[in-house]
Parts: structure tokens; C-alpha cells; sequence
């Protein structure tokens, strides 16, 4: 299972140079690896020393901003709006009033009455 691709593959590598590192390489890396690690933790001491203050002092100005400004308290009493009902129709207790009142007239009627004829 030897890909013809792979054997000329380790054929160049095989041809290429080889690059020994420098004597002080490991040095190098060590150097790099240390600055960074500075970076970090100026970082974190730069925010303790200064911005740790800082957000605090900001905090302390906005308190007492809030407590010098004038509150203003309003005793609003909340008066519901009357609610109109119009009324376009008459109601069924009406139209039943109207009703029986004339009923009872109807059979009062004298022109209804077969003795007035």
C-alpha cells in the first residue's frame, strides 16, 4: 500500500538542506515566552494601579451626582376618566315596559270593546 506520491515526497525531503538551529534558539524562545508572560501581568498591575482606582473614583462621582440632584416627588392622584355610555337603542327592560303598558291599554280600549259598537 506504498503511494507513488508519498516515496517522492520523502525523495525531495530527503534531498532538502537541513537547518541545525542556532546556538541560542532555546534562549531566544525562553526571552519570548517570559515578555509575554510580562505583558500579562503589566497588564493586570497597570488595572489594579490605575484603573481599579479610577473605576471606583467614577462610581463615588455618579453617587453623589444622584444624591445632589433635586427628586422632585409629584402626589399625582390617579382620577379615572368618567366612562360615557350612549345608548342607541332602548334596552330589552324598556321595550318589555313599553309593551306591557300597551297591552293593558289595548285591553281598555273602547274601540276594542264589542259593547260600545
Amino acid at each position: 500500500m506504498k503511494d507513488p506520491e508519498q516515496d517522492e515526497l520523502w525523495a525531495l525531503l530527503g534531498k532538502a538542506r537541513r537547518v541545525e538551529p542556532s546556538a541560542f534558539f532555546s534562549a531566544k524562545v525562553l526571552a519570548a515566552v517570559r515578555q509575554v508572560d510580562a505583558r500579562r501581568r503589566s497588564f493586570w498591575r497597570n488595572w489594579i494601579s490605575f484603573g481599579l482606582p479610577g473605576a471606583a473614583a467614577g462610581a463615588v462621582a455618579v453617587f453623589l451626582a444622584v444624591l445632589a440632584l433635586p427628586i422632585q416627588h409629584s402626589k399625582k392622584v390617579f382620577v379615572p376618566k368618567p366612562i360615557i355610555v350612549s345608548q342607541a337603542e332602548p334596552s330589552d327592560v324598556e321595550v318589555i315596559a313599553d309593551l306591557d303598558y300597551d297591552m293593558a291599554s289595548e285591553e281598555s280600549s273602547v274601540w276594542l270593546d264589542s259593547s260600545a259598537r
